[in-house]
C-alpha cells in the first residue's frame, strides 16, 4: 500500500514516515527531497528571500521531480518482489499537496498564473501517483512556528519574519484544501491532531491507522 504522511511544514512528516518505515521492515520510503538537492535548496532560498518570478518555476521543478521519483520508487518496489497488499511505501508528502503550495504562492498574483499552473499540474501529475491512504498531521500555527525554530533550517529561520504572512496564509489554506483534494480524488485519509503530543504518541496513533486499514478496497497492482 502507498501511504502518504501529509501536512504543513514542520508537522513531523519525515519523522513519522521514517519511524513507520523502520517498523515495517519490508517497506520502502520516498522522501520529498534529498538534503543535498542543490536545485531544490536554491529555489527554496529564493522563495524565502522573495526573489521575483520563481514561483511557477519552483513548483514545476518539484512536481516533475516528485513524479519521476515516484515512478522510480514503484519500479524499485516491484523489483524487490514486494506486493501492494502486503508491503508498504511511505511517502513524505505526496505530489497533490504541492497544489496547495502553488495556491498559497500564487494567490496574490494575477489569476492567469494559477490557471497556467493548474493546466501544467494536471498534465504532469497522474492520479496513479496519489496514495492509497493519507495520514494528515494537523498542527496549530503556534506549533508550526515552534517546530520551525527548533529544527533551525537556515532558509526558514533567517527569513521567517518576512515570510510570516506567507506562512500564515499557507497554514490557513492547507488543511481545508487537503481535505477538498482528497475528496475530489477519492483518497482515504485520517487526521491526527499533533498538538501537545509526543512523537511516540503520534506514532502509536498512526500505527493503529495502518494496521486497521481495509486492504480489501485496494485497487493498486
Amino acid at each position: 500500500m502507498v501511504i502518504a504522511i501529509s501536512g504543513m511544514i514542520g508537522a513531523g512528516k519525515s519523522t513519522l514516515a521514517t519511524a513507520l518505515h523502520k517498523y515495517y521492515r519490508n517497506s520502502m520510503m520516498m522522501v520529498e527531497f534529498e538534503e543535498d538537492d542543490d536545485v531544490f535548496n536554491i529555489f527554496l532560498k529564493w522563495l524565502y528571500e522573495k526573489q521575483p518570478n520563481i514561483d511557477i518555476g519552483f513548483q514545476a521543478y518539484i512536481i516533475e521531480s516528485l513524479s519521476a521519483k515516484f515512478q522510480k520508487t514503484i519500479a524499485d518496489f516491484k523489483a524487490q518482489g514486494y506486493q501492494f497488499d502486503k508491503n508498504h511505501i511511505f511517502l513524505d508528502r505526496f505530489n497533490l499537496e504541492h497544489y496547495i503550495f502553488a495556491a498559497a504562492n500564487l494567490s496574490e498574483k494575477n489569476l492567469k498564473y494559477l490557471k497556467g499552473f493548474d493546466a501544467m499540474f494536471h498534465q504532469i501529475v497522474s492520479p496513479s501517483e496519489n496514495p492509497d491512504f493519507a495520514i494528515f498531521l494537523d498542527i496549530s500555527f503556534e506549533t508550526f512556528k515552534e517546530r520551525v525554530f527548533k529544527r533551525n533550517r537556515a532558509s526558514e529561520v533567517e527569513n521567517f519574519d518576512q515570510n510570516l504572512r506567507y506562512f500564515m496564509r499557507l497554514h490557513d489554506f492547507y488543511k481545508e484544501m487537503f481535505i477538498a483534494l482528497c475528496n475530489k480524488y477519492k483518497i482515504p485519509y485520517h487526521i491526527i491532531n499533533c498538538n501537545n503530543k509526543t512523537q511516540e504518541q503520534i506514532f502509536a496513533e498512526a500505527l493503529i491507522l495502518v494496521e486497521t486499514f481495509d486492504f480489501s478496497q485496494l485497487q493498486r497492482r
